[in-house]
Formats: C-alpha cells, structure tokens, sequence
C-alpha cells in the first residue's frame, strides 16, 4: 500500500500496560485460533473477499489502488479477541480495519479472515515481541457518528469515566487531473473524541477543558488539582491524568 499511515494515538505503551495489567495477569482461558480452525466451525468467523472496497466511491478497486491505508496499523500484530458470548480467542496476527469496521486475522488454515463484528466486546492488541505489554484497547460501542450498531472505540483508561477514540477511514477521490489523465484515490481519517460512563457516550467538542469540565458532574476538588498539577487538559496524556484523579474520588466512586 501506498503511503503507510502511522499509528494513530500518542499514549505509549507504558501507560496502556498500567490501565490493562489486570486483564493479562488474570487466568483467562484463551482458545487459540489456529487449533479452533482445526475443529468445528465455532460460528464467530467468516471468511471475507479481504482486498476489494466495498464503497461506491470506490466501487471495482481493491485497496492497492487505494493510498494510504484502512487499518489503524497496518502491521500485523498480536491480539486478544473478546466476544460477548465470554469466549477469548488469541490471535498471533491481527489487525483493526477503521473503514469497514472489522478485525482481520490470519490463521494456519485458512489465510486471512475477517472476524463478525457484531459478536465482539472488545480487542486487545499485545507487542509481538513481548506479549505481556499491550499496544491498545479497542472496545466496540454504538456509533454515535454515523449511528451504526457498531464501532471500534479505542480505551484509554479505565474508571467511571473513561477518554475513549472513535476513529474511521473513509475513501476520498480526487477530480480528475488531465495531466495524469486519472483521478486519485485515498484514505483519510476522522477522528471524534468522547467520555464513556454507564453505557453512554458523551461527545466532546475538543480536547480542551471547556469540553471536559461541561461533559462532568462538578467537583470543588478539581480546579485546585488542576492548578496545582499544572494539566493544561490539552491532550490526551493531559486528560487521561485528570480522569485519573476524577475517577479516584469518593463522590464519584459512589455515583
């Protein structure tokens, strides 16, 4: 593919690795995808036509006509799949698709494959090298965007209140140019912020503290942490501290 997108988001892996350790550390009972395929059809996967575009824009091209790239990460990478039926699937290569909304991933038997959207709670994607510290979360919630059943909501922290990312790639054409004699086609990529609590998705105008503070209950505590932490609630590394904080007080531990 043309162009390779870096992967979206500046939270390192240290900080994703304190929100999760819990998940990983705790005795889950993985089922790994390449014994599962073995066996009976265990009726969470479907094989899919992985490289054409399923969008009238882009209708009879195949993503290497396409600039740019549709997955958050265009590498493959090591993943934890949850379903909501409770079962875990360990995938050795997986990687998110932003455009269709769907996780594909290889096993031994039957190449690349694309799992059903909506049978999935959650996917974690782990270092390949070392899988015992996570890359990022990804839970799905309903799309508020588009208002779709479905989309893939990148987890920042954990708590009542939670900095989650809705992103999605979207294919643009280009007008015809007469010199190349062609259109070009590519990827761009939305993104749309929000705090997930109690099943609601509350949307944020920006990353800002306007936006945050009206999108909470209010607290006496909070302008004098903020003051004497010096957050500015301009990033993503600056608000995930400050719901830290939020999170951790007893007003609203007990809401």
């Amino acid at each position: 593919m043309k162009n390779k997108m870096k992967r979206v988001g500046s939270i390192g892996m240290v900080i994703a690795a304190l929100l999760f350790t819990k998940l990983l550390s705790a005795q889950i009972l993985t089922i790994d995808i390449n014994e599962a395929s073995k066996g009976p059809n265990p009726g969470m996967i479907m094989i899919t036509n992985t490289s054409a575009i399923g969008d009238k824009k882009a209708k009879g091209l195949t993503y290497d006509d396409v600039e740019g790239t549709p997955f958050w990460d265009e590498h493959w990478n090591s993943a934890l799949l949850y379903f909501k039926s409770g079962a875990i699937y360990k995938l050795p290569k997986a990687k998110l698709n932003l455009y269709t909304t769907e996780v594909h991933y290889e096993n031994d038997k039957n190449g690349e494959l694309v799992a059903e959207t909506s049978l999935i709670d959650k996917i974690v994607f782990l270092n390949s090298k070392d899988t015992s510290k996570i890359l990022a979360v990804f839970a799905v919630l309903p799309d508020f965007v588009d208002s779709k059943p479905a989309g893939f909501y990148r987890v920042f922290n954990n708590g009542a209140y939670q900095l989650v990312l809705l992103q999605k790639n979207l294919v643009k054409v280009s007008p015809f140019d007469p010199l190349t004699g062609k259109n070009t086609t590519s990827f761009f990529t939305k993104s749309y912020y929000s705090l997930y609590n109690k099943g609601k998705i509350i949307p944020l105008k920006a990353l800002d503290k306007s936006s945050i503070l009206s999108a909470i209950p209010s607290n006496a505590n909070l302008e004098p942490w903020i003051k004497n932490s010096k957050n500015k609630l301009k990033s993503e590394e600056d608000i995930i501290a400050f719901l830290n904080y939020y999170n951790s007080l007893e007003s609203v531990k007990t809401n």
